[in-house]
């Protein structure tokens, strides 16, 4: 069995996005990631357990949106738990012994160039609808797709939606998370390097976790799957936006969610060692 997941607000979390209820205790909390002498991420010490435990069973796949560089500074991959594979950009860069796969990379570069409007022509329509007043400067994550900061309350939802549609058509994605706008080629995903990573196992069964819409097509594709009580998904769930029997929600939102995807996937792994 291979376990995918998300990091950010599936596995990992930052105080804002705690989303503790009044009625509940503070758990005793680690952090994992450090940036610019800031404690940024943090996890229960419970869920730690609980993943280190499981990935000793398991093939355990972290599948972030997260750059090379923002995926290196998580501090608990680099001693307590070391994944040997991991999806990184997206999808656009898998990771084996925390070396880039150049092959799978390269494979992912000509697929946006065969298949994807390129980037010139969609940064070039987005310009029409953007404006300083809600969107930061345009960036480029390790060649793979791009993002920016925005103000959410200050977006034009109706010029956005419209722009989102024709994007798709290109074969490129809109997702807004948090602060953030990604414009993704749709080779770019997830779902499609953890394959490669399957592959390369030899492994059948896939239990996916994760919070997005880059997430989705994971979530939707794996054989087990199972997502927080917030981030888009379960918006567009709760909301009636997407309709979804394959896809399982925690009891909890927030950091404490970690801990409910956890015991999830080590109900499978249990169910292995017995079978």
């Amino acid at each position: 069995m291979l376990f995918a997941s998300d990091l950010d607000q599936t596995l990992i979390y930052s105080p804002k996005s705690f989303r503790l209820l009044p009625a509940v205790s503070v758990p005793d909390i680690s952090l994992v990631e450090t940036y610019e002498g800031r404690g940024i991420s943090f996890m229960t010490d419970h869920a730690i357990r609980q993943l280190q435990q499981l990935s000793s069973q398991q093939s355990f796949i972290p599948a972030t949106t997260r750059t090379v560089e923002q995926y290196q500074r998580i501090s608990l991959f680099h001693g307590q738990i070391i994944p040997a594979y991991g999806v990184v950009s997206n999808g656009g860069n898998v990771m084996i012994n925390g070396v880039v796969d150049q092959e799978w990379n390269k494979k992912i570069k000509e697929k946006i160039v065969q298949m994807c409007l390129c980037s010139q022509d969609i940064l070039s329509q987005f310009s029409e609808i953007s404006h300083v007043s809600w969107s930061g400067p345009l960036k480029m994550a390790d060649s793979c797709f791009h993002y920016c900061i925005v103000e959410r309350e200050k977006i034009p939802t109706d010029d956005l939606e419209s722009f989102s549609l024709w994007a798709k058509a290109q074969n490129w994605k809109i997702s807004l998370q948090g602060r953030k706008l990604y414009i993704v080629p749709e080779v770019v995903n997830k779902w499609d390097a953890v394959v490669y990573i399957r592959d390369l196992l030899k492994e059948k069964v896939v239990v996916a976790a994760g919070d997005s819409l880059l997430d989705l097509c994971m979530l939707e594709k794996a054989n087990y799957a199972i997502a927080p009580r917030h981030g888009e998904i379960w918006d567009r769930y709760s909301s009636g936006m997407l309709s979804t029997s394959s896809i399982q929600f925690t009891n909890q939102p927030g950091i404490l969610a970690a801990q409910e995807i956890l015991d999830y996937v080590g109900g499978f792994t249990t169910y292995e060692m017995q079978a």
